[in-house]
């Protein structure tokens, strides 16, 4: 209210009051700014008073307040961030250096790097990278340093100018338009050695250039691997064809020779030279599988080994059981009726393919009556018939 007076009172002679701020109470608890200043007509009998809201003003300084603020809460994280970047920059051991992209020329460099490169801080800052390399080696330093891109890591091998091998991991960033190059550098040692041809990597390699396809999938055969001889064995143009597909997809009776190999896998751990073969493009090959199992606590993998065998000398003995059999009914015709020469080759042919089936499912009962397109059961009295001997059921 003293506003308010203050803008109704004039002193002698006087023919306004200046501007006073007035803020009106809202219904809905805010309020409204006004700036009122008021004219002198007493000798009319009233005073105007003519104001001008501002609202808009008012939100104008709350954002600038708040931006303030902000930009104090930034300056004092960053006030605390400097000395901790400082601090670590100094005391990591490995050498750091941060040069200008361009013109190598070096901005910050740490304790580590100043010991590596046996100067001292004042003789390295402003200098170019390229004074602590070997002559022969400059050059390479600088086009190394200008075809890293943005973002990029890089790693350089090289000489330092006490002949002394160093590698230089790069990766550049951009502060104010302006590009910079991040430079870590490592001795070359017998452990870096060691490291790069670490029996790991070269495993990684040999799996992926082996003659003998490697395929690894889950226990549903979904494939998450395959190396460049699947690929061969299955006529593939690339490894986008497979990946996430199958594996049934490819074996020559699909879900019945997945799951003996599976089964025996998940029963034993190992898979040894089980014969089926692959479907490729528009030709099948007669493959051997072998395998293990990988128990990962929170999944398992299946790994096989496909060879092709399909060059390979094949074992004519069944072949010429078939033919001797044949050859002894065939001395039959005339000595029984055509009857039962009919039921002996029945028999006959019955024998193979069960003992076929069993041989091929790794003596899995289950899985042969699946090839053979039978009950368990009536596999079971098949085999009691024919006198087929129980090497010991694989469930």
């Amino acid at each position: 209210m003293g506003k308010i007076d203050q803008l109704l009172r004039f002193s002698d002679k006087s023919l306004k009051n200046d501007s006073r701020h007035v803020n009106h109470h809202l219904s809905d608890g805010g309020y409204l700014p006004v700036s009122y200043a008021t004219l002198n007509c007493e000798s009319e009998g009233f005073v105007v008073a003519v104001g001008q809201e501002l609202s808009q003003l008012t939100a104008l300084q709350q954002k600038l307040v708040s931006a303030q603020q902000t930009l104090e809460r930034d300056y004092v994280q960053l006030r605390h961030v400097e000395p901790r970047y400082r601090s670590l920059f100094n005391l990591v051991e490995t050498p750091v250096l941060v040069c200008k992209a361009d013109s190598t020329e070096i901005l910050e460099i740490n304790p580590a790097a100043i010991r590596l490169l046996n100067c001292d801080t004042n003789a390295a800052l402003g200098k170019k990278l390229d004074l602590f390399f070997c002559e022969d080696d400059k050059l390479k330093v600088n086009n190394f340093l200008r075809k890293t891109q943005l973002g990029e890591r890089n790693i350089f091998e090289t000489k330092l100018e006490n002949d002394k091998p160093i590698c230089i991991n790069l990766s550049s960033f951009r502060q104010e338009n302006e590009t910079y190059s991040l430079i870590q550098f490592q001795l070359e040692t017998r452990n870096t050695s060691k490291r790069k041809h670490s029996p790991e990597t070269s495993l990684q390699k040999a799996i992926g250039k082996i003659p003998d396809a490697i395929v690894i999938c889950d226990t549903n055969g979904k494939v998450s691997y395959i190396n460049e001889a699947f690929l061969d064995l299955t006529a593939l143009p690339n490894k986008d064809h497979v990946f996430g597909s199958n594996l049934m997809t490819w074996l020559a009776r699909g879900r019945v020779d997945f799951s003996i190999m599976r089964n025996t896998l998940l029963d034993s751990g190992v898979l040894k030279l089980f014969t089926t073969q692959i479907i490729g493009q528009g030709s099948s090959i007669e493959v051997e599988i072998s395998g293990i199992e990988l128990d990962h606590r929170t999944h398992k993998e299946l790994i096989f080994s496909l060879r092709n065998i399909s060059r390979r000398i094949k074992n004519e003995s069944a072949r010429g059981q078939l033919s001797k059999s044949a050859e002894q009914l065939s001395e039959l015709v005339g000595q029984l009726p055509l009857k039962n020469i009919v039921s002996e080759t029945t028999d006959l042919i019955e024998k193979l393919c069960i003992e076929a089936a069993l041989d091929l499912s790794l003596n899995n009962r289950v899985s042969a009556a699946e090839m053979l397109g039978l009950s368990r059961q009536s596999l079971y009295v098949k085999m009691k018939k024919l006198n087929i001997q129980d090497n010991g059921e694989r469930s």
